[in-house]
């Protein structure tokens, strides 16, 4: 495993004065400034929003209702409706601390690839005997420390199943829409439930975070490098450095749940994604983000961890340096354990510590 794998992160282009125009010589440096490193960003994010199709024209009026309210003990569940694209509705979960002062710092919890898709986040999982303290259960969980959470279905998931489909199959999505993708109408739908969450009167709009474990994780880490409404992220098991996934289709599958089908080119050929797992991480600098990831996880094991280890070492090196550039030393954090793909109860207290400190102290 060379030690520089990802070091490319700090690199940019530069030249005269007529760089823009093709005129002059030109070498790739190292960048060295905040300006130069946002000028990086921005392009960045143009070319991740590229590798997610051509985004249809899907705004609406949000019609936000509240449908129903459960008193549970500690909080009050709110079941809240409102349209992610016109002639498409969706209802997602809302819970509010009893007795905090408000506005609250808030959190966007996105479930894991699982059927029941937000009843595993509130607490609702009827596979186990104790589903409040379950491993994804982290909306209740962060509102009994006080923050409001919202909960939302993805797409394919909980209410969202399509109609003779099994979950997270999202075929249907691309007979509407056959020039975007699942990943880029995640994000949209992400969006329009952080519009419903910013909007709640018990929330304070600039203290709202996002966590997920698995796919709710990478959605995390996608949010937070186009969304900067998000100040704070979590991702546990989420995603995995392209440059060394032993399968890259993982992201752009030809069936099932379907992700970005724009970069299955790069896929086959063995060419590196135009946008990688390190660069979106720093696209989230300076905003606090924690990474937990298991490195015997996405097809490896204990018996790969000095190839795995020394991969994520590097990654986040780099990444701590555009951190470190930004002023925010210490902002990105990544956890590495052998333990599964699991958001473990130790990695949660770590992970709810990281979130209480951006958002109540920091």
């Amino acid at each position: 495993m060379p030690e520089d794998l990802f070091n490319d992160l700090m690199l940019i282009r530069k030249g005269g004065p007529e760089l823009t125009m093709g005129y002059g010589p030109t070498s790739v440096e190292r960048l060295s400034t905040k300006e130069e490193w946002r000028s990086k960003a921005d392009a960045l994010r143009t070319i991740f929003r590229q590798t997610l199709g051509e985004h249809p024209a899907v705004d609406c009026p949000l019609d936000v209702r509240l449908e129903e309210e459960t008193d549970r003990g500690d909080c009050v569940e709110r079941r809240i409706s409102y349209n992610v694209e016109p002639e498409e509705r969706v209802a997602s979960l809302a819970l509010v601390p009893k007795d905090v002062a408000t506005p609250a710092p808030a959190v966007l919890c996105i479930h894991q690839t699982q059927r029941i898709g937000k009843e595993e986040a509130v607490g609702r999982d009827p596979e186990l005997d104790e589903p409040e303290e379950g491993h994804c259960a982290y909306a209740l969980q962060l509102a009994r420390r006080g923050y409001v959470t919202f909960a939302p279905d993805l797409l394919a998931s909980g209410e969202r199943i399509f109609p003779g489909r099994r979950p997270f199959d999202n075929g249907p999505l691309y007979e509407k829409h056959p020039r975007w993708s699942g990943t880029g109408k995640d994000l949209w739908d992400m969006g329009r439930a952080l519009d419903v969450l910013t909007g709640l009167n018990e929330v304070d709009a600039e203290r709202v975070g996002s966590i997920g474990h698995s796919q709710g994780g990478g959605i995390t880490v996608y949010l937070m490098a186009v969304d900067d409404r998000v100040k704070v992220g979590v991702c546990n098991c989420g995603l995995w450095p392209m440059r060394i996934i032993r399968n890259p289709f993982n992201v752009a599958r030809t069936g099932w749940w379907i992700g970005r089908p724009f970069l299955r080119p790069y896929c086959l050929t063995g060419k590196r994604f135009p946008v990688d797992l390190h660069e979106l991480f720093a696209l989230a600098a300076p905003r606090p983000l924690m990474n937990i990831t298991a490195l015997d996880d996405y097809q490896y094991t204990a018996d790969d961890e000095s190839f795995t280890r020394a991969g994520w070492e590097d990654l986040t090196r780099n990444v701590k340096e555009v951190y470190e550039l930004l002023g925010n030393t210490g902002g990105f954090q990544c956890e590495l354990h052998l333990r599964g793909h699991h958001f473990h109860a130790d990695m949660r207290e770590t992970a709810y510590g990281f979130v209480d400190r951006a958002l109540k102290e920091g």
